[in-house]
């Protein structure tokens, strides 16, 4: 009754357990055997193949644990020439991945989809190496399932995240609608752009209706090559850091300027400290004080922040976003301050990018938010020396690949 319990809880088909012990450990183990004989697949060339088996070997396989203790499986395994190359091989079975059944794969791919493979592999009595080789080839192997060919997106963001020092970077686009990483690859810039573009082919390239870019050139060259159907939309959350980015340097090139003449009111107002104030798209009462004070003490400073609400205030009305961008750019260019000269410039530049916005409102906010996401997954394991594991890992956990879409 024992056995037969056994056998329908491991629920093998074909095999059925004759044999049970267990270790000082209480680890147990389950000796399997053929309830009908069948030919064997070939290891080599994945056949069957009807010649004489030639010597019969027995290995150890772990499965899932039963009431919390270890079990591996005590399995017979044949041997036989295969007719392809006339060497001996090992049979192939097909519900065991090396020396694991695929139910405890499935369980290693799902745990080391919260956490680190360390920890995995303590809470399965496994060490990192064994836990890092079963995980990559589950991924390998699910990465050719749903990931070959890449899914075409509808609208896009494209954006890269830092992997290691000395930028190394890995770019990354995620399909907006399903909020998912679809594509990564080493490196980034228009060539790394163009190998997404080139694995989606002609055809599906027609059939992206927007991208959303930081602006950088390379992105914007390699989408304008390929995407030519699609808006391309300059994320006006990288718009708002452009604008913060000028503000701040007139910031710090006044600040130099007033402690070099000893104005220590001046200084006091812009200060580091008061920074995050100065940067603030909301107006508070503090920063409304500021500026106040600004008013009178630095005209320069004053007028930058002055800019910078004017630009923000064209996302209010779409209706006169256009005539509203031509004059900030204008008021820009005559400011007389270099940082929004240059910025007034780029604006030109991408003006049609910035206002395409109003027709598809997507914005890289996603591919932000996943990069966080891929920073702390890389400090959870302090880093990864395989940049194409670390890449299926990113799909594990932000992208198609994460366990999660199929429950």
């Amino acid at each position: 009754m024992q056995l037969d319990t056994i056998t329908e809880l491991l629920n093998i088909q074909n095999y059925k357990a004759v044999e049970v012990t267990r270790d000082r450990y209480q680890n147990i183990y389950v000796t399997l055997e053929q309830t009908e004989d069948t030919l064997p697949v070939c290891s080599g060339c994945g056949k069957v193949h009807g010649t004489p088996v030639h010597s019969r070997v027995e290995v150890v396989v772990e499965d899932l644990r039963i009431s919390g203790r270890r079990v591996f499986l005590l399995v017979t395994k044949r041997k036989a020439k295969c007719v392809e190359d006339n060497s001996i091989r090992v049979e192939e079975i097909n519900w065991i991945t090396e020396r694991f059944t695929d139910r405890f794969v499935e369980q290693v791919y799902r745990l080391t989809s919260i956490t680190t493979n360390q920890e995995a592999g303590w809470f399965l009595g496994l060490d990192d190496e064994k836990v890092y080789r079963i995980d990559k080839r589950k991924l390998e192997e699910l990465a050719l399932e749903k990931l070959d060919p890449v899914p075409t997106p509808k609208h896009m963001s494209v954006d890269e995240v830092a992997w290691q020092k000395w930028h190394k970077y890995v770019t990354n686009v995620v399909d907006v609608d399903q909020r998912k990483v679809i594509w990564n690859h080493q490196g980034r810039g228009k060539v790394n752009l163009d190998k997404f573009f080139r694995s989606l082919g002609k055809e599906n390239c027609e059939k992206i209706e927007a991208v959303a870019s930081d602006g950088a050139k390379g992105y914007l060259s390699s989408i304008e090559q390929y995407a030519r159907n699609a808006l391309i939309v300059l994320d006006h959350f990288h718009i708002k850091k452009y604008l913060n980015d000028a503000v701040d340097t007139v910031r710090k090139e006044e600040l130099k300027r007033a402690r070099q003449q000893n104005n220590g009111e001046l200084s006091a107002i812009l200060h580091c400290n008061k920074r995050f104030i100065l940067m603030q798209n909301k107006v508070t009462n503090k920063k409304q004080n500021l500026l106040e004070k600004l008013a009178s003490l630095n005209e320069r400073v004053y007028q930058a922040m002055l800019l910078k609400e004017q630009f923000l205030s064209i996302y209010t009305d779409p209706k006169t976003a256009g005539r509203a961008l031509k004059e900030w750019i204008i008021a820009a260019i005559k400011s007389g301050i270099s940082a929004f000269e240059e910025l007034g410039k780029k604006f030109f530049r991408k003006r049609h990018y910035v206002l395409n916005y109003f027709l598809c409102k997507i914005t890289t906010a996603i591919s932000e938010g996943i990069n966080n996401k891929i920073k702390r997954l890389s400090r959870m394991a302090y880093g990864y020396r395989n940049v194409h594991y670390f890449l299926l890992k990113i799909h594990q956990h932000c992208g198609l690949l994460n366990p999660r879409l199929s429950t």
